[in-house]
């Protein structure tokens, strides 16, 4: 009788441990680091307002991105390209608050307008982000921020222009 009360109370425990062990493996692979993040702003496309992004994670604290921005109204476009570096200092790059500079180029122009002040040349910036990595696999991306640059355009001097970001993604 003590021989089958042991049998059935391992049993028991063995069976109970598995769904625990479960859950602990599923929670440490959807945790798992991501390196690689892609991202639009799905709101600008209303508005002919478009912008996505590529990072990669360097190492747990750093990041290498690289942006496109491209809308117009009236007669008026914009259009850059930006290299992002940014620094994550909880040591979770791709995910949490990360702040950064950008260097790029800008492309400013006006329809029918010979002498407004449109022109090509370099962006410098600075940005402050946050990445939430949600959902049961850590894959949907949802990311904010805002920050400033400073345009370098001959015609038109040196511009300082705010810039935010609202877009959202899928991480692996």
């Amino acid at each position: 009788m003590q021989r089958l009360r042991s049998i059935v109370i391992s049993l028991a425990l063995v069976t109970l441990a598995t769904p625990v062990f479960s859950q602990t493996m599923e929670s440490s692979r959807a945790g798992a680091p991501r390196v690689n993040l892609v991202s639009a702003n799905p709101i600008g496309l209303l508005f002919q307002w478009y912008n996505a992004e590529f990072e990669h994670a360097l190492n747990p604290t750093a990041s290498l991105a690289v942006a496109g921005t491209r809308f117009g109204f009236d007669h008026f476009n914009y259009t850059a390209v930006d290299g992002i570096v940014r620094y994550y200092p909880s040591g979770r790059a791709i995910q949490g608050f990360s702040i950064g500079g950008s260097v790029g180029f800008v492309n400013a122009s006006e329809d029918n307008c010979n002498s407004c002040d449109t022109g090509s040349g370099a962006t410098v910036g600075v940005r402050g982000d946050y990445v939430w990595i949600l959902g049961r696999d850590q894959r949907f991306a949802a990311a904010a921020g805002i920050g400033a640059k400073r345009i370098f355009v001959q015609n038109v001097g040196n511009t300082g222009l705010p810039i935010a970001r609202l877009s959202i993604g899928w991480a692996w």
